[in-house]
C-alpha cells in the first residue's frame, strides 16, 4: 500500500508528440544535462509541490526539438536560479520516507555512542529526523527541549479519525560516521492484530491520501492491523524503499508495459546486465544525438557486452503524409526559423550533432516513419536492432534519404545482413504492422515527449527512466547508478559439498532472508508442536484428491523463472553426473535444461502417475503418499540434491519425511525447499494455515523440521527470499547434510 513519489518531467531537450499539447511537468524534472548526486528539495513550477528526487532541477515546459536552441541559454540561467533557491542537500537516509502503520508513535530520545565502548557522543552533523507535509515540503525536526516527547500519528490513527488526525510522513537521516552507532527510544502503539482499519461513514475520502505524494491510498481501508504491519515491513525491507525516489511512478508504469527480456545464463561471476528501452521516433534528432552519446558511454565504460538496447515507437506525428514535407518549410511555419539560419554552422542543433560526431543534413524531409519502425521490429527479432537503427538514422540524418521509401528501407535491411525481400515482406505484413501500431497506441498514452530511455538491471528490475538529450558523461553516470542499484540484490548461501552459491536474484533485506539472522542462531531445544498442529480441514485420503492429474502451474511465470534460476545456481555448484530426487513433484520440475543435460540421474516422486509420466526430465519415477508412508525406497547416501517445491505445507509427519530426506542424501548433499503463499487450504496442516502469508513464520516452521528431522542431521541452514520484482513470492529454506569432512 505504500507508494512512491510522482514521476518527473524531462525538461528542455525533449520533443513533444503531435497528438499531445506542450505541458508543464507536474513534478521535479531532469533538465538539459545537469545531474546531482544527493537529495534536495526542489520546487515545481506547475503545482507548487516539492518532490525529493535524485538529480532534480526546476521542471521546465517540454520543448520541441527545433525550438530548443532558441531557449537553451535562457533555460540554463533558470536552472541556476532554481538551484540557488533549493534547500541544502540533506544527505543519506538511515530510514527512507514512510508513514508508520500503527496508531501512534511516541519518540523519546535519539542518542549516539561509540561502538567500541558505548561512550555517548554528540549528534553527528547532518543527522536527525526529517518531516514532510502533503505538498512535499520538507523540514528537519528541531526542538528547544531535548527532553520533549514527540507524538507522531500513524496510518491507523489518520484513517480511524477520518483524516482529522494527519499521519506523519518522515525519514531518518544518518551520515554514518565511522565507529558511531545510532539508537532510539520510542513507543509504538498498535491494536489487536485482527482489528479492521475502517473509517467513520462518509469520511473515506478524507481519511486517505491521493496524488503523487500519497503513501496511504484506498488500499489501506478495511485491512487488519496485521495486514497493515506486514505490508509496511515488506516495504521497509525492500530494495524499492532504499531507492524509493529513484523508481518513479512512470518508471513502474513503463516497466509493466515493456517486460524485461531476462538473460538466460547468469553465472556466479557474471556482470550485471542492463536493458535500455528507447522510446522515440527515428526522425527525432535529439534521439539520434542522445543515443549516439549513450553508445559512446557504453563503450567508454567497457559495457558493450552488458547492455542491450531495444527500440519502441512514439511517433511525433503518425499522420505525416507519404510524400512528407520539406524541413525548411516546416521550421519556418512552426517556429519562424529561416532557411539560412537552419542551414548555418551556428545552428545550435547542428553544433550539438557535431559534438556527438553527427553531421546533420539540413536537406532532409519530415517523413512518415511507421514502415521504418516495422523494419526495426523485424531486426529486433534477430538481435540486429542497434545496427538497424544506426543505419536508418545515418541514412536519414546525414544522407537526407527518405526512410519512408521502400527501396531505401530494403537497402538498409541488406546493409544490416537481412534478406531485403523477406524483410520488406515482413514490414508490410499485418503481424509486424499490428505490433508496431499496438505498441505505439499504448506508449503514446504514457509519454508526450521523446526521446525517453528506460534503464533496468535485468535481475533486480530496478533502474531509471531518463528523458532528453544527455552528454556522454551524463550517460556514464546513469549507467553507474543503474549498476549501483543491483547491489541491493543477491545473497551468497552455503551450497553443496562446502561450495558457496551466489543467488543473484535474492533479496538479502527481506524478512524471510533475515529470519535466521534475526534470531542469532536460537532454536527451540524441544519439538514445539503437537499432533493437533498437523491436523487438516480435509482428513480424507490424499490419493482421492490427487487421483486426477493436474497439469497446471501453481505459481506465475516470473516466479517459476526465479525457481529455475535457483536450481541453476545450486546445480551449477555440483560436478557433472550429480543425482537429484525431486520430492512431491508433478509434471514439471522446473529444472534448467543445461543442468538436466549434466545430471546423471533425476528421480521424480509424487502422488499421480500420469503427472510424473509427463515430466520430461525424469530418468526414474516413483508414486508414493508420504503422509501414509514416509519411508523412501532408496538406499542411504544416494542423492546429491533433494528438491521439494510448493508441497511442504501438506506433510502431516514432517519430521519423519525430513529424516528420510537426510538419510537418502550424501554427506554434504543439499536439500532445497521452496514455498509461496498459495495452498489447497483444506489439505494444508493447521500450523501452516494459521501463519500469515508473508513467509517468515513458514520459514521458521521449516527450519524446525530440519532441526528435528533428525536432530544433528543438518547444518548450514539458510532462509532466502527469491521473489521476483512482480509476481508471486518465492521463498526458500535450504540445508546441507552434516557429515562431510571440511577438507572435501
Amino acid at each position: 500500500p505504500v507508494k512512491t513519489a510522482g514521476h518527473a518531467g524531462d525538461g528542455l531537450a525533449s520533443m513533444r508528440t503531435h497528438s499531445t499539447p506542450v505541458k508543464t511537468a507536474g513534478h521535479a524534472g531532469d533538465g538539459l544535462s545537469f545531474m546531482r548526486k544527493r537529495f534536495a528539495a526542489v520546487g515545481s513550477t506547475a503545482d507548487g509541490a516539492i518532490s525529493l528526487r535524485e538529480h532534480s532541477t526546476l521542471a521546465q515546459a517540454e520543448q520541441s526539438a527545433e525550438a530548443w536552441e532558441a531557449e537553451h541559454v535562457q533555460a540554463s540561467a533558470v536552472q541556476e536560479d532554481a538551484l540557488k533557491e533549493a534547500e541544502p542537500e540533506l544527505g543519506e537516509y538511515w530510514l527512507p520516507w514512510h508513514i508508520d502503520s500503527n496508531f501512534v508513535t511516541i519518540l523519546h530520545k535519539e542518542m549516539y555512542a561509540r561502538e567500541s565502548d558505548g561512550t555517548l557522543v554528540p549528534e553527528p552533523e547532518g543527522a536527525g529526523l526529517l518531516m514532510m507535509n502533503k505538498l512535499g515540503e520538507t523540514t528537519k525536526f528541531e526542538c528547544s527541549d531535548e527532553d520533549a516527547l514527540v507524538l507522531q500519528m500513524g496510518a491507523f490513527g489518520q484513517i480511524y479519525s477520518g483524516g482529522k488526525l494527519a499521519a506523519c510522513r518522515h525519514a531518518v537521516l544518518s551520515p554514518r560516521p565511522p565507529g558511531i552507532a545510532r539508537f532510539n527510544y520510542c513507543n509504538f502503539w498498535y491494536v489487536p492484530w485482527d482489528t479492521v482499519c475502517d473509517t467513520p461513514k462518509g469520511m473515506e475520502k478524507e481519511a486517505v491520501n491521493t496524488g503523487w505524494n500519497a503513501m496511504m491510498d484506498h488500499s489501506y481501508l478495511n485491512i487488519t492491523m496485521r495486514q497493515s504491519f506486514s505490508a509496511f515491513r515488506k516495504f521497509m525491507t525492500s530494495p524499492e524503499a532504499r531507492i524509493q525516489f529513484v523508481d518513479t511512478v512512470r518508471f513502474k508504469e513503463l516497466s509493466e508495459t515493456l517486460p524485461l527480456h531476462m538473460q538466460a545464463d547468469r553465472s556466479e561471476s557474471s556482470s550485471p546486465h542492463i536493458q535500455v528501452d528507447l522510446l522515440t521516433d527515428v526522425r527525432c534528432p535529439f534521439s539520434f544525438i542522445s543515443q549516439s552519446n549513450l553508445e559512446a558511454a557504453i563503450s567508454k565504460s567497457g559495457m558493450d557486452e552488458q547492455v542491450t538496447l531495444r527500440f519502441h515507437p512514439v511517433f511525433l506525428n503518425p499522420d505525416v503524409p507519404k510524400e512528407g514535407e520539406c524541413l525548411d518549410e516546416y521550421l519556418w511555419r512552426e517556429y519562424g526559423y529561416t532557411k539560412e539560419f537552419a542551414h548555418s554552422e551556428e545552428y545550435p542543433l547542428r553544433i550539438a550533432g557535431k559534438e556527438a560526431g553527427i553531421d546533420l543534413n539540413p536537406a532532409r524531409r519530415v517523413v512518415n516513419t511507421f514502415d521504418a519502425f516495422c523494419l526495426i521490429e523485424v531486426a529486433q527479432e534477430k538481435g540486429l536492432q542497434r545496427s538497424m537503427v544506426q543505419v536508418i538514422s545515418r541514412r536519414y540524418f546525414e544522407e537526407a534519404q527518405d526512410i519512408s521509401d521502400e527501396a531505401i528501407l530494403a537497402a538498409a535491411a541488406a546493409e544490416c545482413g537481412l534478406d531485403p525481400e523477406e524483410a520488406m515482406a515482413q514490414v508490410s505484413s499485418p503481424e509486424f504492422q499490428g505490433r508496431v501500431q499496438g505498441r505505439y497506441d499504448v506508449l503514446s498514452k504514457q509519454l508526450n515527449e521523446v526521446p525517453h530511455f528506460l534503464f533496468r538491471e535485468t535481475v533486480s528490475g530496478h533502474g531509471l527512466e531518463v528523458g532528453g538529450l544527455r552528454s556522454v558523461e551524463d550517460w556514464q553516470e546513469v549507467l553507474q547508478r543503474v549498476l549501483d542499484k543491483s547491489s541491493f540484490v543477491g545473497m551468497t548461501v552455503p551450497g553443496p559439498f562446502n561450495k558457496p552459491v551466489r543467488l543473484l536474484e535474492a533479496n538479502p533485506h527481506a524478512p524471510v532472508s533475515l529470519a535466521l539472522t534475526a534470531q542469532h542462531g536460537w532454536m527451540p531445544k524441544d519439538w514445539p508442536y503437537t499432533d493437533a498442529d498437523f491436523s487438516r480441514m480435509d482428513e480424507g485420503s490424499d490419493g482421492i484428491m490427487y487421483a486426477k492429474p493436474r497439469l497446471v502451474e501453481h505459481l506465475d511465470e516470473s516466479s517459476l523463472q526465479r525457481l529455475t534460476g535457483v536450481y541453476r545456481a545450486f546445480f551449477g555448484a555440483a560436478p557433472d553426473g550429480f543425482s537429484v530426487l525431486d520430492l512431491a513433484s508433478s509434471w514439471n520440475s522446473h529444472f534448467p535444461e543445461e543442468a538436466v543435460a549434466r545430471a546423471g540421474k533425476i528421480v521424480v516422486h509424487g502422488l499421480n502417475a500420469e503427472e510424473l509420466e509427463a515430466n520430461a526430465v525424469a530418468s526414474e519415477r516413483h508414486v508414493q503418499d508420504l503422509n501414509a508412508n514416509p519411508a523412501l525406497p532408496w538406499e542411504t547416501n544416494t542423492f546429491d540434491f533433494v528438491t521439494l517445491a510448493l508441497s511442504v505445507q501438506y506433510f502431516t509427519n514432517p519430521r519423519a519425511v525430513f529424516a528420510e530426506i537426510n538419510r537418502v542424501l550424501r554427506p554434504g548433499g543439499m536439500a532445497v525447499v521452496a514455498f509461496s503463499h498459495r495452498a489447497f487450504i483444506e489439505k494444508a496442516i493447521q500450523v501452516w494455515a494459521q501463519e500469515p502469508d508473508n513467509g517468515e513464520g513458514h520459514a521458521h516452521l521449516i527450519c524446525r523440521y530440519f532441526q528435528h528431522g533428525p536432530e544433528g542431521g543438518w547444518e548450514q541452514l539458510s532462509t532466502v527470499d527469491a521473489s521476483p520484482h512482480r509476481g508471486d513470492p518465492l521463498w526458500l529454506v535450504t540445508a546441507v547434510k552434516a557429515g562431510l569432512p571440511s577438507q572435501q
